[in-house]
């Protein structure tokens, strides 16, 4: 019993010395799957997380996609499948095995290396946030000098639409430490009609808020 134990603490010290067989890890640190695109023609960027790391040595590998707990909550298609050494690329979508919907929370990439006997689950995580922030109007609607606060950090991006003569027409401004300062635009001097967006890290984006009504500086 003894000599077991002392095998196995060797074996753990050694294990310490070794060089991973797992390198270059790189995992994207937030992402939604409900977000949606600002802008018709562009599209949201963070709709899974992309996972990346050196495999060393060739072998047969399995990888999974672990909560903190240890659950697994997605079995890769790379299951027991040989891989070659150099650079192996993962993105989860963000749904279980069974197709639905993971929870909120923070996860990471387990791997299994089956051809050494190892399993290693890589330190860095991703965060899958399904909640859209929220922004407060702090100033008066139709105040020239607008701010705002979030209810989490978060890019606000501004839109001017043009009413009147310059309708159809639009100016978008992006808010820094809670306020929102005009530049000149085309829409300069017109009147305008103002909403607010926030965007947080994951890509998901909050119900526009109205600024109100005013006539841009000109």
């Amino acid at each position: 019993m003894l000599a077991a134990s002392g095998l196995a603490f060797l074996r753990a010290e050694q294990l310490k010395l070794e060089r991973s067989p797992i390198g270059g890890t790189h995992v994207t640190k937030e992402f939604s799957t409900t977000c949606t695109p600002l802008h018709p023609h562009t599209r949201c960027a963070s709709h899974s997380a992309l996972m990346t790391f050196r495999l060393r040595k060739a072998g047969r590998v399995a990888l999974e996609i672990v909560d903190t707990s240890g659950t697994v909550d997605r079995l890769t298609p790379a299951a027991g499948r040989p891989m070659a050494n150099g650079r192996v690329t993962v993105r989860w979508d963000g749904r279980t095995d069974s197709g639905a919907q993971a929870p909120e929370g923070t996860y990471h990439l387990r791997v299994h290396l089956l051809s050494l006997g190892r399993t290693i689950t890589i330190p860095d995580s991703t965060q899958l946030d399904l909640t859209p922030p929220n922004v407060t109007l702090e100033s008066t609607p139709g105040s020239h000098v607008i701010r705002y606060s979030t209810s989490e950090p978060a890019i606000v991006l501004v839109r001017a639409m043009g009413t009147g003569s310059n309708a159809g027409h639009s100016a978008l401004f992006r808010g820094h430490g809670g306020r929102v300062h005009f530049r000149r635009t085309k829409l300069a001097g017109a009147e305008v009609t103002v909403t607010l967006v926030a965007v947080d890290r994951a890509g998901n984006r909050s119900a526009p808020v109205s600024a109100g009504s005013f006539r841009l500086p000109a």
